[in-house]
C-alpha cells in the first residue's frame, strides 16, 4: 500500500479494490459518478465503498486495462519502484496484458519475469527512448 499511496492525483491515480491495484487515471473522465468519486479514494483501498455501489463484474466490463497488479506477495504485485511485477506462470500479469502497453504514453516491458512500467523512465534512459520502445509490450530479458 505504500506505493499505491503515492498515486493520488488526477494525472496519476491508483486505487485498490479487493486486493487489485488499479491505475484508473485514464478512466477518471469516463466514470459515470464523476472524477471526484474516484479521486476521493486515490492512493487508498476503496473496496468497502466500491462494493456497496458496484456489481462484481464492473471493473472487467468498463476498465479492464486498469488492473496493474495485486497487493502483497506473489506474482503480479507492485514492486518497490512502483512498477507492476510478476509473470503469467506464477499467476501474475499475463503477456497478453503486457502486449497492450506499447506506446510512449503507456510503456511496459518484462525483464527477468518482472513486468515494469517504464513510461516515466523513457525520457531519462541514457540510450534514448527508442532503445526501450523497441521492446515495449514484450520480454526484453535477453537484450537487457
Amino acid at each position: 500500500m505504500e506505493e499505491v499511496a503515492k498515486h493520488t492525483t488526477k494525472s496519476d491515480c491508483w486505487v485498490v479494490v479487493a486486493g487489485q491495484v488499479l491505475d484508473v487515471t485514464k478512466f477518471l473522465g469516463e466514470h459515470p459518478g464523476g472524477e471526484l468519486a474516484i479521486l476521493t479514494f486515490a492512493g487508498r483501498d476503496a473496496t468497502e465503498e466500491f462494493n456497496m455501489i458496484h456489481p462484481p463484474d464492473v471493473i472487467g466490463k468498463y476498465a479492464p486495462d486498469a488492473r496493474i497488479g495485486m497487493i502483497g506477495g506473489g506474482g503480479g504485485g507492485i514492486d518497490a519502484s512502483g512498477a507492476p511485477s510478476g509473470g503469467g506462470a506464477q499467476g501474475g500479469i499475463p503477456m497478453e496484458e503486457v502486449a497492450k502497453h506499447t506506446s510512449k504514453s503507456d510503456c511496459w516491458v518484462v525483464v527477468s519475469g518482472q513486468v515494469l512500467d517504464v513510461t516515466k523512465f523513457l525520457g531519462e534512459h541514457p540510450g534514448g527512448e527508442l532503445a526501450i520502445l523497441t521492446f515495449a509490450g514484450r520480454d526484453a530479458t535477453e537484450e537487457f
